[in-house]
This record gives C-alpha cells, structure tokens and sequence, in this order.
C-alpha cells in the first residue's frame, strides 16, 4: 500500500494533540478523507524511519501484528491508524491492589499473550533480531489480540534481551518489585520458554538486571533501581 501525499500535507492534516513521545514527534493526521499515523523522527536518528518501515513490513508479511506502514520519508514513517489500549495502562489497573504473591487468571492472560507475541517476533526473524525497547508501553491490545509498536531499535543482538527488557519493565512500575509483579515477570518468562522452544532461565537474571541498569538513570528513583538490580544479580531477588 502507498499513499500520494506528501509529509508537508500530513504536517498540515494533523489533527489532536502530538503523542507523548521523548524521542520523536508522533502525530494523527488526516488527508483527503483518510487518517493516518505519523512519526517523524529527530534528525540525528532521521536512519531509523526507513528501519522501522522495513520491520514492519517484514513483520506484517510473517503474521506479526504490527501496525500497517503505507509510506516512508526521509526521517518519517506513515502507518494506518490502529485502534487499541496501551498494556502499560492495563497493567498499572490490573495491579494497583495486588501486592501479594498470586496472580490472577486475567494477568497470566496478559504474560501469556505477552510472551507469545515476543516469542513469534524472535522466531519469525530466526533468532536474528531482538525488537528493542521490549516494554509494556511499546505493546497495544487490540481487538485481534497483542500488537507491538514502535520498532526504531530492532538490530542484531541477543533476543534474551527483549525478554529481560520486558520482565524489567513490569517489575519496575510504581510500586516497584511487588511480589504479584514478580511473580508476573516469572510467569511470563515460563511463557516465553514454552511459546519460543528455548529456556535460557539460567541467564534470565543478568539480561534483567542489565535492562533496569539501562532504564534506572531515566526514573526519578534510579537509586532505588538500581539497588533491586545489584540484588537480582547476587542472587538475592529471583526472576523468570
């Protein structure tokens, strides 16, 4: 699919306000009758709109849900709209009371599907690509199930890195490490080993721990963070 307009014109279309977004402007538009989906990279990462364009191709014609790309620019990427809830908002609702062990059948739900759309990722792309910045923000629950979003860092790397990246970035909502949100990241890494046919269990910790070092200096309570981090890698706080 490809589209006839211009990125001048799909600036001009813009309708609501721009998404929350740190790294690029992200916009709606509407042209001539249709409404699409805008991201408009920062110049210095301008590379990365024709990379997440590729990957999101590739990802539609492997049966990977993603959104639609219909165009590429210099430093921009056009996608069809798509309609769905964050899975960062459904998890901070799922968990806002439960800070004991157990988790519901509605939150494995959420790991299973969770697990299975990363799983499907690494195995459609051979092991090869890890998707980057696995975290419950850059998922969306549509109608059809689990999408994921925002495919700017997919690279060649270790796809464990995904997994921890995700593990970590339900461990690390406010309040952090609860037990139920531990034992999600679990119940989610058991997942992933079942849908993917590889348990790398024994090396879950580290690529966790990593995954909260990276993010820590971005939270106001990095600190803290990274003290959960240093007791993850010794042995003291057990994941996946």
């Amino acid at each position: 699919m490809s589209i006839k307009v211009s990125l001048h014109d799909l600036e001009d279309g813009r309708f609501g306000p721009y998404m929350p977004s740190k790294k690029n402007r992200v916009f709606r538009s509407s042209v001539c009758g249709r409404e699409y989906f805008v991201k408009v990279f920062r110049d210095e990462w301008k590379e990365r709109a024709r990379t997440e364009f590729g990957v999101l191709s590739e990802c539609r014609e492997k049966g990977i849900p993603a959104p639609l790309p219909v165009a590429v620019f210099e430093g921009a990427v056009v996608m069809e709209p798509l309609e769905g809830r964050s899975v960062a908002e459904i998890f901070d609702e799922m968990f806002s009371h439960s800070l004991g062990p157990d988790i519901s059948d509605a939150q494995r739900d959420l790991a299973d599907n969770l697990a299975k759309w990363l799983s499907s990722f690494h195995v459609a792309f051979d092991f090869r690509l890890a998707r980057g910045d696995a975290i419950l923000k850059n998922f969306v629950i549509t109608p059809s199930g689990v999408c994921g979003l925002d495919f700017e860092e997919v690279a060649p790397s270790d796809t464990l890195n995904d997994l921890g990246q995700l593990c970590a970035s339900a461990l690390m909502t406010d309040p952090v490490f609860t037990a139920s949100k531990n034992s999600f990241a679990r119940y989610l890494a058991s997942c992933y080993w079942a849908h993917s046919g590889r348990n790398r269990a024994d090396e879950l910790a580290t690529a966790v721990s990593t995954a909260i070092r990276y993010y820590a200096p971005f939270r106001s309570n990095g600190s803290e963070l990274m003290r959960y981090a240093a007791r993850i890698e010794n042995g003291e706080l057990r994941v996946g």
